[in-house]
């Protein structure tokens, strides 16, 4: 059992706090988000983006006491993400905003032999990433949306948020380019 640190350290800031916390709970997070069928890049996305959402609360004064433990709080935040992740993905099933579907096998026989092998490489790993992360890229380097547009479309906290989930994405993306 964790002992969680207290509201006091983590208004300092105080990294090791903060990392204690992520990774205390991030296998029970995984635990209990997978019942949700989402993808385990998913998940951990919505892990790390509940744990920036706890920093905000913190640092803004939004939270000032707890009536639970953080666990039950950060886990909270992790629920209501979940829930606006499968909203989002509703919505894109239903919605066609975002159409990388290839309407024929001529079509996606002639795309390939059109494309070079690095071209092929990088449609197959973003394929892997999680929905969260090829909506974010989707939408800032296919649609040219500015992060500002993305905060408000996607209901992030504020820009950084974006900036800090477009970064993580990318870096997933060029790990699994590197061979």
């Amino acid at each position: 059992m964790i002992i969680e640190p207290t509201l006091e350290q983590l208004r300092t800031g105080d990294s090791e706090a903060y990392t204690k916390i992520y990774e205390a709970y991030r296998s029970s997070f995984i635990g209990f988000a997978r019942k949700y069928e989402l993808s385990d890049d998913d998940i951990l996305d919505i892990y790390q983006d509940s744990i920036v959402k706890l920093y905000e609360n913190v640092m803004s004064g939004k939270l000032s006491t707890l009536t639970s433990s953080i666990k039950t709080y950060l886990f909270s935040i992790g629920k209501f993400k979940i829930y606006e992740h499968l909203r989002y993905a509703k919505k894109q099933v239903t919605g066609d905003e975002l159409d990388f579907k290839v309407e024929t096998v001529e079509q996606a026989h002639f795309e390939e032999t059109t494309l070079s092998e690095r071209q092929i490489a990088l449609r197959r790993h973003f394929e892997t990433l999680g929905e969260r992360c090829k909506m974010l890229l989707t939408c800032f380097y296919l649609k040219g949306m500015s992060l500002k547009d993305i905060q408000e479309v996607e209901q992030y906290e504020n820009i950084n948020t974006v900036k800090a989930a477009k970064s993580r994405c990318m870096k997933q993306l060029k790990e699994k380019m590197i061979p």
